[in-house]
């Protein structure tokens, strides 16, 4: 069998979690905390496929819970999730077998997401990006990942996933070429404007 090829609890949701990203997440209903019980017993990850619109898209991230932060007397949480790897769906069953949850076949994204493009790495260090938990701004090598520049740049979910569905690289450089770009303009004209007010 495929390694990258698993079967997997899911929860659908209307975020994009890059590898390495952590972020907190409400659970309510009871069927995502029957998953995250189970999870927080077993310790196995889940994926959440990307709800792009109305719908389940065939993308979505691999992710591992990290700690439950609160929990009310109904239940209720607060969790922190972390990234493992990203996704393409295979096979989704919206309620799996003696569970309230559901789950499905994945099969893990094996894409290079790293670029040299020079242009990318001068407005990266250009707008002085913080890419690197350790290292911050500081861009040590030749070769940038796309998704810390996603994660830096704050992309909306919707973004992400646009990022992550482009058929090439160069399409993905392109994109965050123009998404650099505007940040770079709206910093100019805020400076701008800070200047003027000075000035007055």
């Amino acid at each position: 069998m495929n390694p990258n090829v698993s079967n997997i609890a899911m929860f659908p949701l209307n975020v994009f979690v890059f590898p390495g990203e952590e972020i907190p997440l409400r659970i309510f209903e009871p069927r995502y905390k029957q998953l995250i019980n189970e999870c927080r017993e077993n310790l196995f990850p889940f994926a959440i496929p990307f709800i792009n619109g109305s719908s389940i898209s065939n993308y979505g991230s691999k992710v591992e819970l990290l700690e439950v932060i609160a929990e009310n007397s109904l239940g209720d949480m607060v969790i922190m999730i972390r990234g493992l790897s990203l996704f393409k769906v295979i096979e989704f069953t919206p309620q799996l077998p003696t569970k309230l949850y559901g789950g499905g076949i994945i099969e893990t994204l094996t894409t290079d997401f790293t670029t040299t493009n020079s242009e990318l790495a001068v407005l990266v260090k250009r707008l002085k990006l913080d890419l690197h938990k350790n290292l911050g701004t500081l861009v040590i090598d030749s070769s940038i990942n796309m998704l810390d520049i996603g994660k830096a740049l704050m992309l909306k979910p919707e973004e992400r996933f646009k990022l992550i569905t482009m058929k090439t690289n160069d399409d993905r450089e392109h994109y965050l070429i123009n998404q650099l770009r505007f940040v770079e303009f709206i910093r100019n004209q805020e400076t701008k404007l800070e200047n003027n007010f000075q000035l007055n």
